[in-house]
């Protein structure tokens, strides 16, 4: 899910420590770059079929989380997290599923983190 959607989608700003080229653009050490996560995280070279999303598919080197020294100090307790909560709910409750079409969840694309309004289940 990480890979697919990654939380922060509002681009991660850098300096460039050295003049490079990417894309056929070229940018000078000094200037200010916007990456977007979700970029790297849809790369085909990477991640095969990179716009379908498959839960069991291994995606281990997506870019959630930053990378490097650059990387979420709460990416430990945020995987944990959600190793607990999903094994916990489809335990509990294995019936689980949407209670509505896909189309009409109210997704929360205004801010700085992606998510849903709300999202209807039935079990």
């Amino acid at each position: 899910m990480l890979r697919y959607l990654t939380v922060v989608h509002n681009g991660q700003r850098r300096l460039a420590l050295e003049d490079l080229e990417i894309g056929g653009r070229s940018i000078r050490a000094g200037e200010g770059v916007v990456m977007p996560g979700a970029t790297g995280n849809w790369q085909a070279g990477v991640f095969p079929e990179p716009e379908r999303l498959d839960v069991r598919r291994d995606a281990r080197r997506h870019m959630a989380f930053g990378f490097g020294i650059h990387q979420c100090l709460g990416q430990p307790l945020a995987r944990l997290e959600l190793q607990v909560v999903y094994h916990t709910v489809f335990r509990r409750i294995p019936a689980l599923r949407r209670a509505t079409d896909l189309d009409t969840i109210p997704f929360k694309d205004d801010g700085i983190v992606y998510g849903v309004y709300e999202l209807p289940v039935t079990w």
